[in-house]
C-alpha cells in the first residue's frame, strides 16, 4: 500500500485498517500457488466511491436520467434512462478538477461529494446504460496547483495519482478477469494518462483486458505525432483510428469551431468520435442537464434534453475538435453561445456534453468487438 492515504487517516472510515466481512472474504479467496496473500487496500471501504455495484449509495444508480429527445423535425419524445444488467464490462472514471482553491494543495477531506457529482452525472452516469461505472473519490490537487513549477511532477498530483492507482488496484482486485474501459476527463485525464504510462504500457496482459481509454480533454498533456497514431507518450497505446479498435486511446480538446484558441499551441492529437461512431462529422446526441445554466426549450419538463444530429464535429488544424450547428440545422444554443455561457475560451467544460451520444456507441461497438 502506498502512504497516501495512511497520511490522513481521520479522513477514512478505515483509520484503524479494520476489514470488513467482505473483504476478509476477499483476502482469503485472494492467494496464489505460493500462498502470497494480496491484501485488500483503502480503497475496500465503499465510502471511498461515487459509484461501484453492490455499494449502499451508488451516486449513478440514483440519479434520474430521464431525456427529453428534440430531433431535426420539432418533435420531442421522452425516454427513461435504463441501467444494464449482467454487462460483460466496465467503465473506471476518473473525474476531474473540480477544488477550485486557487492555492496549490489538495482536496483532504472527501467526506462531502457535492463538487464530486455534476461532472459524475454529466460524463459517466449515463454510461451505465453500457457498463458498471466504478468511480472513486481522490484527493486531486487544486486548480491553484496547476500554476506551481512542473505541475504534473509535483507532489500534488502525486498525492491524487497514489489515489487512483490504489482504487485501480482494488478494482483489479475484485475483478481478476474483466474487461473495462478507461474514462476521465481534464485533471481525470491526467491521471489516466499516468496510470496508462505506469501500468498499462508494458504490460500485454493487462493491456489485452483495455476496451479503450476516453482520455477526454486532456489539455494538450497526450503527446503523439502529427499524423501519427502512436509515438511520443506511448509506444503500445495508439490513438483510436476505427470504431473496431480497442486498446487504444481517444482524446480531444474541444472549442467552438473556428474560435478563437486560449493560447498558440502545436497540433495536439484528435479523435473524432463522430467519425469513428457516428455519423461522420455529425454528433450522435448532445446531451446537457438543466444546471448548466443553457435554457431548456418551453414544455420540457425532464431534467435532460439531448439534440440527436444537430451539431457537428471535425478536427481542426491545430487538433482542437471544432464543434458546430450542423449544416441544414438551427439553433439558439450555438456551440458560440454555449462557449460563451460557460465563460471560457473553449468548450473545455462540455468536452462530453457535444460528443456524449457518440462516445456511447463508440463504446459499445469496441466492447462487441473486443
Amino acid at each position: 500500500m502506498s502512504d497516501s492515504l495512511q497520511q490522513l487517516p481521520h479522513v477514512y472510515s478505515f483509520h484503524h485498517r479494520v476489514l470488513t466481512v467482505s473483504a476478509l472474504l476477499l483476502l482469503a479467496a485472494c492467494t496464489d500457488g505460493n500462498d502470497a496473500v494480496f491484501e485488500p487496500g483503502p480503497y475496500a471501504d465503499e465510502a471511498l466511491w461515487l459509484c461501484k455495484p453492490g455499494i449502499a449509495q451508488d451516486r449513478c444508480l440514483e440519479l434520474d436520467q430521464t431525456i427529453t429527445y428534440v430531433y431535426e423535425d420539432g418533435n420531442r419524445a421522452v425516454f427513461q434512462h435504463e441501467p444494464v444488467v449482467d454487462t460483460p464490462f466496465d467503465c473506471f472514471y476518473v473525474y476531474p478538477t473540480v477544488d477550485l482553491r486557487e492555492e496549490p494543495g489538495n482536496t483532504l477531506d472527501l467526506s462531502d461529494d457535492t463538487l464530486m457529482l455534476r461532472p459524475l452525472y454529466n460524463q459517466a452516469a449515463r454510461f451505465t446504460e453500457l457498463c458498471n461505472v466504478y468511480a472513486p473519490k481522490y484527493r486531486q490537487m487544486t486548480i491553484g496547483s496547476y500554476g506551481v513549477e512542473k505541475a504534473f511532477d509535483s507532489e500534488y498530483f502525486a498525492l491524487g495519482y497514489a489515489d487512483i492507482e490504489e482504487a485501480f488496484d482494488q478494482y483489479l482486485l475484485e475483478n481478476p478477469a474483466r474487461n473495462f474501459v478507461l474514462m476521465g476527463h481534464s485533471q481525470g485525464s491526467h491521471v489516466l494518462l499516468r496510470l496508462l504510462e505506469n501500468r498499462f504500457e508494458n504490460d500485454a496482459a493487462l493491456r489485452s483486458r483495455l476496451i479503450s481509454a476516453l482520455v477526454v480533454g486532456p489539455t494538450g498533456a497526450l503527446d503523439v505525432p502529427a499524423g501519427e497514431l502512436v509515438g511520443g507518450t506511448f509506444q503500445n497505446l495508439p490513438l483510436c483510428n476505427h470504431a473496431t479498435d480497442t486498446a487504444c486511446i481517444v482524446a480531444f480538446d474541444s472549442v467552438a469551431a473556428g474560435g478563437e484558441r486560449p493560447l498558440p499551441s502545436s497540433p495536439r492529437p484528435c479523435v473524432n468520435p463522430s467519425v469513428l461512431a457516428g455519423e461522420p462529422g455529425i454528433a450522435a446526441n448532445a446531451i446537457y442537464n438543466d444546471e448548466e445554466g443553457i435554457p431548456f426549450p418551453e414544455g420540457v419538463e425532464t431534467n435532460w434534453i439531448g439534440y440527436p444530429g444537430l451539431y457537428s464535429m471535425s478536427c481542426e488544424a491545430d487538433g482542437f475538435l471544432g464543434v458546430d450547428t450542423a449544416p441544414g440545422r438551427s439553433t439558439p444554443f450555438t456551440p458560440q453561445l454555449i462557449q460563451a455561457v460557460l465563460g471560457s475560451s473553449t468548450l473545455h467544460l462540455a468536452d462530453y456534453t457535444f460528443a456524449i451520444g457518440d462516445l456511447l456507441r463508440l463504446v459499445e461497438i469496441q466492447a462487441d468487438h473486443h
